[in-house]
């Protein structure tokens, strides 16, 4: 696992490679930022929070790890995975995630993906699976 120097400069130079790639400054870059709406930004950050929280509890279910057995899998506080598993971490830490991702044993890469894909997901379709599975017998 990368320490978290290696991690933050491995993401530095990914994105920087990303916007020399389509030709942009990081001016450019600032100002596409800027004219995001605060409140979609907003939007957006909290939907990637709870799809990275979601995607943790699902993993972690379909692993069959406590949430002590995945910080410890992952060297990551005890706290973090159930703060981020339970919504009360609004702005988790991406080494922590990476560390996740690393204690499910996928790249950081794969997981950020999986994660994209469900905040992806429309709220209607979110609201009806989850009215379909309240109404599940037992």
């Amino acid at each position: 696992m990368r320490s978290r120097e290696e991690f933050n400069r491995a993401i530095g130079e990914a994105l920087t490679a990303l916007r020399l790639e389509r030709g942009l400054s990081q001016a450019e870059v600032a100002e596409g930022i800027n004219t995001i709406p605060e409140i979609d930004r907003q939007e957006r950050g909290t939907r990637a929070v709870a799809a990275y929280a979601a995607l943790s509890i699902i993993l972690r279910n379909e692993q069959g790890l406590t949430q002590e057995e995945l910080a410890k899998r992952s060297q990551v506080p005890f706290e973090f995975v159930c703060d981020l598993e339970a919504g009360k971490d609004p702005n988790p830490d991406f080494y922590l995630l990476y560390c996740l991702s690393a204690g499910f044993n996928l790249s950081f890469t794969e997981f950020a993906r999986r994660a994209e894909e469900l905040s992806s997901i429309p709220d209607d379709v979110l609201l009806e699976n989850e009215a379909d599975e309240e109404g599940e017998q037992p």
